[in-house]
């Protein structure tokens, strides 16, 4: 379960970025060279449409209805879960084990504001439709952290947490968060 979402969250990320990016251009058909008699002239080759590909069913994408952002309206909380991470560079310290389980959630003009058990809030920014961010010093001041949040439907939303202690610049620590709404606060 938890790579599908993983891979629901990865494949919403990309689209997103590619959307930023604008269309792709069209692919101009190249000719393949034909050899014929040279009183007669070659025809043009034709080549038969390709299909637009399908999106693989078994990705889940965040549902959107008519343009509307996912972002609970008023306060919310939820309970995350988290994978079991994974550490990347010259990591010099065991792993570490992040914040999870309730979440308080709240609308804000420029995104949310995502309050765990640490200290402070984090203010997010909104990124893209039903995507936010917050990227700078942790609540309690001990390294950087990065934290994008996609919500996928009404009741569940995906984030991936990356954290670089101040102790060890080297080294970030990656977990994937899931999360259920719970209630309205």
């Amino acid at each position: 379960m938890l790579s599908l979402l993983r891979r629901a969250w990865i494949a919403s990320i990309l689209a997103l970025s590619l959307a930023a990016c604008g269309p792709a251009p069209a692919a101009t058909p190249i000719p393949t060279p034909t050899s014929s008699p040279a009183a007669t002239p070659a025809p043009t080759p034709t080549l038969a449409p390709t299909a637009t590909p399908e999106p693989t069913p078994a990705l889940a994408q965040p549902t959107e209805s008519a343009g509307q952002d996912l972002l609970p309206r008023q306060r919310s909380v939820w309970d995350t879960k988290i994978s079991p991470g994974e550490t990347l560079g010259e990591c010099a310290g065991g792993a570490i084990l992040p914040v999870y389980g309730l979440v308080q959630i709240t609308p804000t003009e420029a995104g949310l504001e995502w309050k765990n058990q640490e200290p402070r809030p984090y203010p997010m920014a909104r990124i893209a439709p039903n995507t936010y961010r917050f990227a700078g010093p942790s609540s309690i001041n001990d390294g950087v952290v990065t934290m994008t949040v996609t919500f996928l439907d009404e009741k569940s939303l995906v984030m991936l947490r990356e954290f670089t202690p101040n102790a060890d610049p080297k080294c970030i620590h990656r977990h994937e968060y899931t999360g259920e709404f719970k209630w309205f606060r």
